[in-house]
């Protein structure tokens, strides 16, 4: 029965030791990018204000704002054929400023241009397109691989195989333990063993931190399709009861400051950030769709949506997002350490640059092992 119960643990152990060893070796070059442009995407924002690429609004001594439309109508001017059909208000990144997003008749939001406009001023605010920039060519290339939805399919699957790479290095792991003291470092039994030994106590004190940045990346990867399904389910609900009563242009004239302030005022501790336009994929051809944020606790990192009516301006209901969406937008901070402030931005960047070293130093063992055997 020992025999049995020892063989069939030893099948578990070479299984698992198989599976570490290949799927590691597999996603080690693609994680290794992942982990260098992943550190330099936790600073995004403090790179890109030293860089003076942030856009920012002029100071203007106390002006007050002018109406949200005159920014609209500017960039509507500025790109003639193309109409605004969303706007986003970021108050503690981009305070003064409204992120305008211009589409043309017949496009989807992935082909829309972004221009950001002082709300104050009432100008275009110029500056690189942001898929021009550093950080925008680091954050395609990190989220998405050149290859839009299909690169971030392959970003996710890539996060799974890591995910199994975690948890058979844990399975084979475990019972050193039993021989040796967790953690020890045996500096006199050659180059190998020692890098074995590193390899085995990094691994241990970054795996908690490792599990979720990739079960966030596996979640995150599929980002786009789930709002997909959420679009062919809830929204087509949504229009399937509003149905285009009246064509677009007998909509009531737009004012976008009443939108925000309808929504503000219907979700009250809710902050309204993202407005979509009537017609546009994102809403019903009557009504805004507005992202509201919340505004302490964990809801700072949660959203709800308010759907105004185009033509009275009153919020038709409040809805919840479904709970796959929610589990995505809670990835997002859990992912790039972006909800604590510096402390845990460096944090996340040391455990990224320990996770590097292990990925590496794994291939190294494996290269040392088979050059050993030859």
């Amino acid at each position: 029965m020992r025999i049995q119960e020892k063989k069939t643990h030893s099948r578990w152990y070479r299984a698992n030791l198989w599976i570490h060893r290949w799927i590691s070796l597999f996603v080690a070059l693609p994680f290794a990018i992942l982990c260098v442009t992943g550190v330099v995407l936790i600073f995004h924002e403090e790179i890109e204000h030293l860089a003076g690429s942030a856009p920012q609004a002029v100071q203007s001594g106390g002006q007050a704002p002018r109406p949200l439309m005159e920014s609209i109508a500017v960039a509507e001017r500025a790109h003639p054929g193309e109409r605004v059909q969303s706007a986003t208000l970021d108050a503690e990144h981009f305070p003064g400023l409204v992120l305008l997003g211009l589409l043309k008749d017949g496009d989807s939001f992935q082909q829309a241009r972004w221009v950001y406009a002082d709300i104050a001023q009432a100008k275009l605010v110029e500056q690189p397109a942001f898929d021009e920039t550093l950080m925008g060519f680091l954050l395609e290339l990190h989220a998405q691989w050149f290859l839009g939805t299909i690169g971030e399919l392959i970003g996710a699957l890539i996060a799974l195989l890591v995910l199994l790479s975690l948890v058979s290095g844990v399975v084979v792991y475990a019972p050193y333990i039993k021989k040796f003291l967790f953690g020890i470092i045996r500096t006199s039994k050659g180059k190998r063993l020692f890098q074995l030994d590193l390899h085995n106590l990094i691994g241990s004190v970054v795996l908690g931190w490792a599990f979720i940045v990739t079960l966030t990346g596996v979640l995150l990867g599929f980002g786009t399709v789930a709002i997909g399904v959420w679009q062919l389910t809830e929204l087509d609900a949504l229009r399937q009861q509003y149905p285009q009563e009246s064509p677009a242009p007998l909509l009531a004239a737009p004012d976008l400051d009443r939108v925000y302030a309808a929504a503000a005022e219907a979700a009250e501790g809710w902050n309204p950030t993202t407005v979509l336009f009537p017609g546009s994929e994102y809403s019903t051809p009557r009504h805004y769709l507005v992202l509201l944020q919340g505004g302490h606790g964990f809801d700072e990192k949660m959203l709800q949506l308010a759907l105004v009516d185009a033509h009275s301006f009153d919020v038709a209901r409040l809805m919840q997002l479904p709970v796959y969406l929610k589990a995505i937008l809670l990835s997002q901070p859990l992912h790039f350490g972006d909800y604590g402030g510096l402390p845990l931005k460096i944090l996340w960047a040391l455990c990224t640059l320990l996770t590097l070293f292990i990925t590496l130093n794994g291939a190294w063992l494996w290269w040392a092992k088979r050059r050993k055997i030859n």
